[in-house]
């Protein structure tokens, strides 16, 4: 009786001895791990995203007296502030004025994420925070006015505003209006997607 010799294809020879070869190697590195996420390399190979902040003080129509038939034009407090930054980066940007009553912080947090058709995500986080001043003496304002004495303190800042969203925008700022003692704000947000 002849025996049936059963032959072995290559595909088979050839996973064999990637098994022991890959048994005999040196120690495992992370790269050949399991655990390490199949999104990696895409995440770096996003472009980068443009972020920019604007604030501006809307002028009251009632208020000013601008040239007949023009609108009041609206002040810069903070000219924009473009970074370059990897796509979901959570950034963070600050500026402060100062009002009649003391000093306005005005702190943003944004995160931009490409998104399909050209669109882009903006998450941001706004905080609004008033510090005003402390009480002083007629005798000490006087000097101060007359640059014979310090600047006057301010208290502990009090949040006045706060607020949070997610909007997804296509080219055109994200603008986020703001009343706070009879004074209007406008928090203009720009996220563009930097290609090349």
């Amino acid at each position: 009786m002849a025996r049936c010799r059963r032959q072995q294809s290559p595909v088979g020879a050839a996973w064999l001895a990637a098994l022991a070869l890959g048994t005999t190697a040196g120690p495992a590195v992370a790269a050949d791990s399991l655990a390490t996420p199949i999104t990696a390399e895409l995440q770096q190979a996003l472009w980068p995203v443009e972020v920019a902040l604007e604030i501006v003080a809307v002028p009251d129509p009632g208020r000013s007296e601008p040239r007949p038939g023009a609108e009041p034009e609206p002040i810069v407090l903070m000219p924009t502030d473009a970074v370059t930054v990897p796509d979901g980066h959570r950034l963070s940007l600050s500026h402060a004025i100062s009002t009649p009553r003391g000093r306005r912080n005005f702190s943003v947090d944004i995160a931009a994420r490409q998104h399909p058709r050209d669109q882009m995500e903006i998450e941001w986080d706004l905080v609004v925070e008033d510090a005003p001043y402390q009480t002083m003496s007629v005798g000490d304002y006087l000097l101060h006015r007359l640059r014979w004495g310090p600047r006057p303190e301010v208290d502990e800042p009090i949040i006045r505003v706060s607020r949070a969203d997610i909007v997804t925008t296509r080219g055109e700022p994200h603008v986020e209006t703001l009343e706070i003692d009879g004074a209007t704000y406008e928090i203009r947000i720009f996220a563009l997607s930097v290609r090349g």
